[in-house]
């Protein structure tokens, strides 16, 4: 059975493989091979018995003596279906038999002068007995050898049944590549990923038409590197169907040397279409729920936002009216009435600027991402709380790093995570009389990441509050949804990070995260 030829199952194959064995016709040498030891001697007996009434029969009715022939298809036939201990037997009864047809009753047994053809008889007869015996044990051996074969097809086309199911269940076909020849092999699976006819025989140049357009660059460099000696390769790319469907494949393979320089790449081609339509559900599924906490974070966020939008609106109309003052007082102060007017401007982009930010946390647009600093993002995150931290009596320490600390990721979302941890920060510490309410961003610069700490010196967390306080739904808040930090531990994680938490050496909790730090090529 050929590799691409595994799926097709035929009505035996299925009765093999459900561990029947069927019947063989029996060859010549394997009618009536008798294991019993009683039924053995007893066919030895037997055959003897025959022979003689057969050989009484014949003197007395055809007048002729086939002593020898008769006793011999005897021995034969007691050895053949019993072995050498019956056939041994039946040459010894064969020998009174054959002193009783011989000689006469008034003579004693075992005359001197019929010894030589008895001894011919008795040699004649180990011969036979051995020749059988050596035959029927072979003959049993092939019959066990046959049964045993039998036994092993069975397993093997239950194995192939087997391998042939799970590939269909999983959605992975097997295929092999001769890099000298181009000659591919492929399985019925891999014919149906590639949605080509089984009939058609493997083609390299069909197999890079059914890739997308946009992927095949890819995949004829990954096929340089195969012929350059590369040991295997691992790969997903896109595959672009006759009904412009596209399907989202992984080829995995590596390189065998049979012995004489021939190399063949064998591997296996998964479709994980399913996959990655599941990845892109449950993407839009975090984002929707992410969207949901920012607006319900903003929601909280209301007084702190319209003081941020408040303040430069008034500094603005403080200047404009300044400005017309200027103007009234004559030609001679236009200078003065210019810096106003740009007074206004500059307050007029900053309230415009927070409006964008503002929208940009409301709106519900698709990830994007793109390189910026973490340490400008924490400052615009600060402002935007501004007016959250006053009413809380919170003072703020920053303790950013010295240099730019570049991420590409989706600024709104990891703005989120950031506002979120302080805004948690905030809370924990609202109840607090006995020391200063303080909150410290610190951010650095680690190997390959960047790590932001947002510590608090509130109330701390408990053991059992730390072992889930990244769990959906769990709040140690009276209002709360407990989906905040769930949040946040997902956005962190679908971009490569990490987010944790942990009680401080003296009071409070710290939040860290860390997000993979940009390398400039």
């Amino acid at each position: 059975m050929s590799r691409h030829q595994q799926g097709r199952l035929s009505p035996e194959f299925r009765s093999q493989a459900s561990g029947s064995i069927p019947a063989s016709p029996p060859t010549p040498f394997s009618i009536g091979l008798i294991d019993s030891p009683f039924t053995r001697y007893g066919v030895a007996v037997l055959s003897i018995a025959v022979a003689v009434v057969s050989l009484q029969l014949t003197l007395t009715y055809l007048m002729t003596e086939p002593y020898v022939s008769m006793l011999l298809c005897a021995i034969i036939f007691a050895t053949w279906m019993g072995g050498l201990g019956p056939g041994l037997l039946s040459l010894a009864l064969s020998l009174l038999a054959f002193e009783f047809f011989l000689e006469p009753s008034n003579r004693s047994f075992l005359e001197v002068r019929e010894l030589p053809r008895l001894m011919l008889f008795g040699l004649t007869s180990l011969f036979v007995i051995w020749v059988s015996a050596t035959q029927r044990s072979t003959s049993k051996s092939l019959q066990n050898a046959i049964v045993q074969q039998k036994k092993t097809e069975a397993s093997l086309l239950r194995s192939e049944m087997y391998l042939a199911e799970a590939q269909r269940l999983s959605r992975t076909g097997s295929f092999g590549w001769k890099i000298g020849s181009d000659e591919l092999v492929w399985s019925d699976e891999t014919f149906s990923i590639l949605e080509c006819d089984p009939a058609t025989p493997p083609n390299i140049n069909f197999f890079f038409q059914r890739i997308h357009p946009e992927d095949r660059e890819l995949m004829r460099q990954v096929g340089e590197r195969a012929r350059n000696g590369a040991p295997y390769f691992d790969h997903e790319f896109r595959l672009l169907m006759p009904d412009s469907r596209v399907k989202h494949v992984r080829i995995t393979a590596h390189a065998e040397n049979d012995g004489s320089g021939n190399v063949e790449f064998v591997g296996a081609l998964t479709d994980i279409t399913a996959a990655k339509q599941a990845e892109a559900a449950l993407q839009d599924a975090r984002a929707g729920l992410a969207h949901a906490t920012r607006v319900m974070t903003l929601g909280e966020l209301t007084t702190s936002i319209a003081h941020e939008v408040n303040q430069p609106l008034a500094a603005a109309l403080s200047n404009a009216e300044a400005c017309v003052r200027w103007l009234e007082r004559g030609t001679s102060h236009l200078d003065r009435a210019r810096l106003s007017v740009e007074r206004v401007i500059t307050d007029v982009t900053r309230a415009a600027e927070v409006i964008k930010r503002v929208r940009a946390l409301a709106s519900r647009t698709a990830t994007e991402t793109i390189l910026f600093d973490v340490n400008h993002l924490v400052n615009e995150s600060i402002g935007l709380l501004r007016r959250e931290l006053l009413s809380n009596a919170v003072t703020v320490r920053l303790e950013l790093a010295p240099v730019a600390l570049t991420v590409r990721a989706d600024r709104i979302q990891v703005q989120q995570v950031i506002i979120n941890l302080v805004m948690n920060g905030i809370e924990a510490m609202q109840n607090l009389e006995e020391r200063e309410r303080q909150l410290t961003i610190c951010t650095r610069e680690g190997k390959d990441e960047v790590q932001l700490l947002v510590e608090d010196r509130g109330v701390g967390i408990s053991a059992e509050g730390l072992a889930r306080v990244f769990e959906a739904f769990y709040t140690t808040k009276p209002r709360g949804l407990g989906l905040g930090l769930s949040v946040c531990r997902s956005i962190i994680e679908a971009h490569d990070g990490k987010l944790s938490a942990g009680p401080n050496q003296g009071p409070g909790a710290t939040f860290q995260f860390t997000l993979p730090l940009h390398q400039a090529a």
